[in-house]
């Protein structure tokens, strides 16, 4: 890319913040999805309509609470830019990795919780949740899968604060915190799904829209769910990684964090 005014072309970023006049090229199969403020939708840039000046594009019809919200997301992506330090690519498998709590770590949930962890297959977990008077649930002799809060236990309270337990036979234990969303806020979140959905992104953008709007509300569970399966499924779409790595650094799983980072780094071609 080139910022308007300047004879240098540089390294396209995931998440870049863009303005008018900026020009971006791709070649070969690469191309880039230009996200617009606002209501104004997308542009794939492509070798076949590079360079590729930035100019604005007329506003599309929609109501002013929609536009906002969509304009609130395209800038809360475009603060998750992050500054990738090209190094070779070094992950671990989940045997290698220290055992952790992933989900429910922390912030709030729009229903009943699953419980997920990383950790050796050959142990045996036990689950447990903690609301104000004591112990609420608890399930022993797990493998390591996604747990979901069963409808047969004792029904969770919107606005109560829970906390969560993960233990092994190793002596293993982390604990997590979450809350229920009262309905009034999970409408919010659902109006503003809707409003993404009718935009019409591309798979990766959509979910990255999912995404941050996850995030701003600190349904961190829902965000991390969300980035994970759209990663899983948008293979060599490096901006997934990134705001999966911030993710990962907001919950306090630096090693993940880092992983993601050089993932996206990888993802863009880069060398050590």
């Amino acid at each position: 890319m080139r910022v308007a005014g300047d004879a240098e072309w540089k390294r396209a970023l995931p998440l870049l913040a863009l303005r008018n006049g900026d020009q971006l090229e791709a070649t070969g199969a690469a191309a880039a999805v230009l996200l617009f403020s606002g209501v104004q939708g997308t542009t794939t840039v492509s070798a076949a309509n590079s360079p590729y000046v930035v100019r604005p594009l007329a506003p599309a019809p929609s109501n002013t609470r929609s536009a906002e919200l969509i304009a609130g997301l395209s800038r809360l992506l475009a603060g998750k830019r992050k500054e990738l330090t090209f190094a070779s690519l070094s992950t671990r498998s989940v045997s290698e990795r220290p055992d952790v709590l992933l989900a429910p770590r922390a912030g709030k949930l729009l229903g009943p919780p699953t419980f997920e962890w990383e950790g050796p297959d050959s142990l045996r977990y036990t689950v447990r949740v903690l609301g104000p008077q004591g112990l609420v649930w608890e399930a022993s002799g797990l493998h390591r899968a996604p747990v979901r809060y069963p409808a047969s236990a004792p029904p969770l309270v919107p606005g109560v604060r829970y906390s969560c337990e993960i233990l092994s036979q190793d002596s293993f234990r982390q604990a997590g915190e979450f809350t229920l969303v009262p309905k009034s806020d999970a409408a919010v979140v659902h109006d503003g799904l809707t409003a993404v959905g009718r935009q019409r992104y591309p798979r990766g953008t959509a979910a990255l829209m999912r995404a941050a709007l996850f995030f701003e509300h600190e349904l961190y569970a829902e965000a991390l769910q969300e980035l994970r399966g759209a990663a899983a499924a948008e293979h060599g779409e490096p901006a997934l990684h990134v705001m999966l790595g911030q993710l990962y650094e907001r919950l306090g799983l630096p090693q993940l964090s880092d992983e993601e980072f050089q993932e996206a780094a990888s993802l863009m071609g880069a060398r050590p």
